[in-house]
């Protein structure tokens, strides 16, 4: 039975993904699919933990990977006799180009480009008239894919021939942390199904009967007012449930904060933060900064966020974040383990607008200041 994993950020996917294939019994007839070499490397050191000792160990290749070894590279030749994959191009174009030309899809050097690959795929698979798929299924008992949020444009076409086939198909994926594309050019359900509402998707798969969706909402890595405030970033239009926590506070300098962007380096240098942004900069005069993709996966006790303009509009005002926005901007809250500060350009402006604003009344967002006149101990809340 195909299923489909849908967890909060801190669940524990990747964990459950190892512990899952190490119950397989077969596990040299088993595949691993992520997107990112990071998550590739990650799903390969927790499978072995869970079967070290083992004769045989599950694949773990990329999702591209995938495309090209196992279902463009054997059938290419029933598409465009003569023609020959090398490999998958470092450029990039745009899939509105493409006129089913071998040329279209590829570079002169035989070099697949990245957003039209899952429609290569796509194309070879119909060709062989289900040979392709008769492959995979002769290969393969089960196929796990970690991260799936990632997949997009006809890359989700081809998950969908999967999801028909004999094999055993599971799915774990976060709508909420869609902040990579696996076919940026492609246009293929980008109105539909943009970041987040790819969910939407996979509940029509379900209604299909193609897989059966379930949902985990329990973090194991947030306190539970950064786990509410991840709640209000992305909104409850997708019914993607309400998260809730595991993590006990520490019980000191727990919670959300608005700082001044003026004061970064000195908050950052302080608390032993982790800066990030939407781009990574030095004009913050903090070292180590990382950019909210780069972010995804890690963990940190403390997380100082460089806000953007529509971030803090949505702080102030109640303006709904763009998708890709409310994304990025929820990957970067649930890094944070016990506290998390906004930086703003005005922070008693973004206050005041957040006081005002009835999303955020129960999550006890707080000043913090260096003034002299207006510095307080926020863990004692009295003046410093």
């Amino acid at each position: 039975m195909n299923d489909a994993i849908v967890a909060v950020a801190g669940w524990g996917k990747t964990e459950e993904l190892a512990k899952a294939v190490a119950r397989e019994q077969n596990p040299d007839r088993i595949l691993v699919l992520t997107y990112t070499e990071t998550n590739q490397r990650e799903d390969t050191l927790r499978i072995f933990q869970k079967t070290n000792g083992a004769k045989y160990h599950a694949s773990v290749i990329g999702w591209k990977a995938f495309q090209l070894r196992d279902i463009v590279r054997p059938y290419l030749p029933l598409l465009y006799p003569g023609v020959h994959l090398r490999g998958l191009s470092n450029h990039d174009v745009d899939l509105t180009k493409c006129l089913r030309r071998p040329d279209r899809y590829l570079t002169r050097d035989g070099d697949a480009y990245p957003s039209l690959l899952g429609k290569l795929a796509l194309d070879v698979i119909n060709s062989s008239k289900g040979a392709a798929i008769r492959r995979l299924e002769w290969l393969y008992d089960s196929i796990y894919i970690d991260e799936a949020q990632d997949l997009r444009g006809n890359d989700l076409c081809v998950l969908e021939k999967l999801l028909k086939s004999n094999i055993n198909v599971h799915i774990f994926l976060d709508p909420r942390q869609s902040i990579l594309n696996t076919a940026e050019k492609d246009p293929k359900y980008k109105k539909d199904y943009p970041n987040a509402e790819v969910i939407k998707l996979y509940r029509e798969w379900e209604r299909k009967g193609l897989l059966h969706i379930r949902y985990e909402n329990v973090t194991h890595r947030s306190i539970a007012p950064i786990a509410a405030f991840s709640d209000v970033i992305v909104g409850d239009e997708l019914g993607l449930g309400s998260t809730v926590s595991t993590v006990e506070p520490r019980g000191w300098h727990d919670g959300i904060y608005i700082i001044s962007k003026a004061d970064l380096s000195r908050y950052v240098a302080e608390y032993d933060a982790t800066l990030l942004a939407l781009q990574k900069s030095k004009k913050y005069g903090v070292s180590d900064s990382m950019n909210f993709r780069k972010s995804k996966g890690m963990t940190r006790d403390d997380v100082v966020i460089v806000t953007t303009g529509p971030i803090e509009k949505f702080l102030t005002t109640r303006a709904a974040l763009k998708p890709a926005s409310a994304c990025n901007f929820y990957v970067a809250v649930t890094r944070a383990k016990y506290s998390v500060a906004l930086a703003v350009e005005n922070p008693h402006k973004v206050l005041a607008g957040i006081e005002s604003n009835s999303l955020f009344n129960e999550l006890n967002i707080r000043l913090f200041t260096y003034s002299l006149n207006e510095y307080w101990n926020l863990e004692l809340d009295i003046p410093y």
